[in-house]
């Protein structure tokens, strides 16, 4: 179902001058940097094994660890700025109604 033409995050968007976050990009951060980590750790395991890894492999192993992580951190952040961005906008469009007649 697609969102009204003027819903209360579109409006929120508008008036702050915020630009729509991707939920699909979010995603792929998440789950491709937790991947790399993933990935990372069970390479070095395996690496571990072996006493003659040279020290740049483990270097880059560690850059691969420290990416990874930063992009699985940047992809739950967007998740967490599009859940607040909501928030705030229901948030604001309750301020918005008059108060209930009673």
């Amino acid at each position: 179902m697609p969102p009204a033409p003027d819903d209360a995050l579109d409006r929120l968007h508008r008036d702050l001058g915020l630009k729509k976050l991707n939920p699909v990009w979010a995603k792929f951060e998440l789950f491709f940097g937790l991947g790399a980590v993933g990935g990372s750790v069970f390479g070095g395991l395996h690496l571990a094994r072996d006493a003659g890894t040279p020290e740049w492999v483990w270097a880059g192993l560690a850059a691969v660890f420290t990416l990874g992580g930063y992009l699985a951190l940047a992809g739950h952040r967007s998740h967490l700025y599009q859940s607040n961005n909501r928030l705030a906008a229901h948030l604001a469009d309750l301020v918005r109604k008059p108060p209930h007649a009673g």
